[in-house]
């Protein structure tokens, strides 16, 4: 017999709850937020900008394509089907989004594709899509963080957004069931580490309450413990919804006190407004709120921000939608929670709401495996040191093999190289697997002495054959090619003003200068502050990029302090004002630029100029309309290595 049982009525009521509070905070924080965060907080009382169907969000519309995908793959899903729908359904590109998908597209799977070359993997882009995971197993928090774990790692594993994910997801599922905010807080800090700065922005929240401090002291905390100037930043944020949450007098003021924290003002209000609308239900929500948005759903899909979607044409039918799903998961878990005729929450303190250990489970999984579930084995593809390959160099991949039989199993393991690459160690490895066992296999992967060798993205294939199993299966494997870099010695004391001999040939192709150093940097970072020692000065980095086509590029050089871009001999871009570092496909309103690239080799030179702190600072290249990464440009050989 189950713990808990929901009616189906309470059910519909609070899913339908949580969407309109979602739209709710989202509408009223969406208008405040910008790039960067601000010392000062807001002061909103009602919605800034009033329309149907509240202000279009990615908060929400991304959980429709989720919604598609569980309807479409079912229950199963992981985060490989969701990277599908990535490529499939989400155009925009802003932060995260943008550069995870250029790693799905060169090959790159999930998890991998969302911790390499991603400076956002702290983001908020994943805490703010939680929603569609608690709907659909409702007072099953460590179900819903599993699918929370899935979800994240898509564009942030590896990263704080992971457990900022987790813990919404925690938190809005116990909310069926739960109506007290601190032991909701309790139940989602315990399905992510103690030790990570979400759960002390969470905390510091919390406490500050508990102190008798007023919102503005909390904030004012929350921000010593969490702070980046990123609006975006996941920890911060989090710690700016509990405030919501724990100091709120009613809906919409905790939505208000939310938002007017400040940040990433849409988000917060989001989350806040969907964890009360589950608590409270649709039904009891305030109408001063609820009513002026109406019952449709506004969305990025007329400009093409989303495609390929089945959109519920209201909240009732995205609803329905939503608990169809709901029913066939929760009667997997029957023992626990059934939806039915009637509300039986006596027992609810013995459902596992603090399930510790197997939410340490979810999220200790390795971020730099990707996984395979074959026939007779599952088999774990892992990148210790990363997917970059380089001239004459070395890559690990390291092979974790399971045993998911009932009798012994003896395996032979090779791996198949990209063209010219050499594998150590050569032919076939063989080992024997226990009946549940596990073994480990580690492969080098070197990379050919000429770089006319090494392509964007060059592919291999790791081989295993089961003895007196049928077939031999085939596990892909993807490397990235690293960028391949001129740097000049350093010219100490002089700025950006300076004209110095790099400026003389600016859009020079032929040969490597005397002086300069090669570099293969494997991300968009351009890791220059070592060169500098400690000092003020300017560097040089010379960078060539081989199009297919002719076409116009978004180029961004966006770093701390300044720079000038040439591109082909011309002066195209210097840094207007010094902002803090976004390294962005879209841009920071300072250092990006668009420029025509000719087909065939194309020639940049950068001049970087570092202050009286250490610089920073990143290259990218993106499609100018709806920012998408340009991940088909040559960056690995110099125009002279071709011969």
């Amino acid at each position: 017999m189950a713990i808990v049982r929901l009616s189906e009525k309470t059910y519909r009521d609070k899913v339908m709850g949580c969407w309109y509070g979602k739209n709710a905070g989202g509408t009223l924080g969406g208008p405040l937020e910008s790039g960067w965060g601000k010392e000062e907080p807001f002061n909103v009382d009602w919605y800034p900008v009033l329309q149907e169907g509240g202000v279009p969000n990615d908060d929400l519309e991304i959980q429709l394509i989720w919604l598609q995908a569980l309807e479409d793959r079912g229950l199963d899903i992981t985060c490989k089907d969701l990277a599908e729908y990535w490529l499939d359904c989400i155009w925009y590109n802003p932060d995260e989004y943008g550069l995870h998908k250029t790693n799905l597209r060169l090959g790159l799977q999930p998890p991998l594709s969302g911790w390499f070359n991603n400076f956002f993997k702290h983001c908020m882009g994943s805490p703010i899509r939680s929603e569609i995971w608690a709907c659909i197993a409702p007072g099953l928090p460590h179900i819903a963080a599993a699918y929370a774990w899935h979800d994240a790692v898509c564009d942030h594993a590896g990263g704080e957004s992971v457990y900022g994910e987790m813990f919404n997801a925690a938190v809005e599922s116990a909310a069926f069931v739960i109506s007290d905010i601190n032991r909701l807080l309790e139940i989602g800090l315990a399905m992510i580490p103690k030790d990570c700065l979400t759960a002390k922005a969470v905390r510091t929240a919390i406490e500050a309450k508990a102190k008798g401090l007023d919102w503005l002291e909390a904030r004012k905390k929350v921000m010593e413990c969490a702070y980046s100037p990123i609006a975006q930043f996941s920890p911060i944020n989090l710690g700016f919804q509990t405030i919501g949450l724990l100091y709120g007098e009613d809906f919409g003021d905790a939505l208000c006190k939310a938002v007017n924290c400040g940040y990433d003002t849409d988000c917060t209000g989001a989350t806040v407004g969907a964890i009360l609308g589950i608590i409270l239900g649709a039904s009891n929500l305030p109408q001063k709120w609820i009513e002026p948005l109406g019952n449709t759903i506004a969305t990025n899909a007329s400009w093409g921000g989303i495609r390929n979607v089945r959109l519920p044409q209201d909240l009732n039918e995205l609803t329905e939608r939503v608990v169809k799903i709901g029913k066939l998961l929760t009667a997997r878990f029957e023992h626990l929670i059934t939806i039915g005729s009637e509300d039986d929450l006596s027992n609810v303190e013995n459902l596992p709401l603090l399930n510790e250990e197997e939410a340490k489970r979810i999220y200790t999984q390795p971020f730099k495996e990707v996984k395979f579930i074959l026939s007779t084995l599952v088999a774990y593809l892992g990148y210790p040191e990363g997917p970059a390959v380089y001239v004459g160099g070395k890559t690990p991949i390291e092979l974790r093999l399971i045993n998911r039989q009932q009798e012994p199993l003896w395996v032979d393991a090779w791996v198949e190289a990209p063209d010219n690459f050499k594998v150590e160690p050569e032919g076939k490895v063989s080992i024997e697997l226990k009946p549940a066992g596990e073994s480990r296999i580690r492969f080098s992967i070197q990379a050919p002495q000429e770089a006319r060798l090494i392509d964007i993205a060059p592919k291999g294939w790791i081989k295993l054959e089961v003895k007196e199993r049928p077939g031999v299966e085939s596990l892909p494997v993807t490397f990235a090619g690293a960028r391949r870099w001129l740097v000049s010695p350093v010219y100490p004391y002089a700025t950006l003003g300076t004209t110095l001999p790099p400026e003389e040939q600016p859009g020079w192709i032929d040969s490597p200068p005397v002086g300069w150093r090669v570099e293969n940097w494997p991300e968009n970072e351009l890791p220059v502050e070592p060169f500098f020692e400690g000092k003020q000065g300017v560097v040089y980095l010379r960078h060539f990029i081989k199009s297919p086509s002719e076409r116009v590029v978004r180029i961004g050089v966006p770093n701390s302090n300044k720079m000038r871009l040439w591109v082909n001999g011309a002066m195209v871009k210097q840094t207007e004002t010094v902002v803090p570092l976004r390294p962005n496909y879209g841009g920071d309103g300072s250092n990006y630029v668009d420029v025509k690239l000719k087909m065939g080799w194309n020639s940049v030179l950068i001049k970087l100029e570092r202050g009286d702190k250490p610089i920073e600072a990143h290259f990218t290249l993106a499609e100018p309309q709806l920012g998408a990464g340009q991940w088909d440009l040559l960056q690995t050989r110099f125009p002279w290595e071709e011969l």
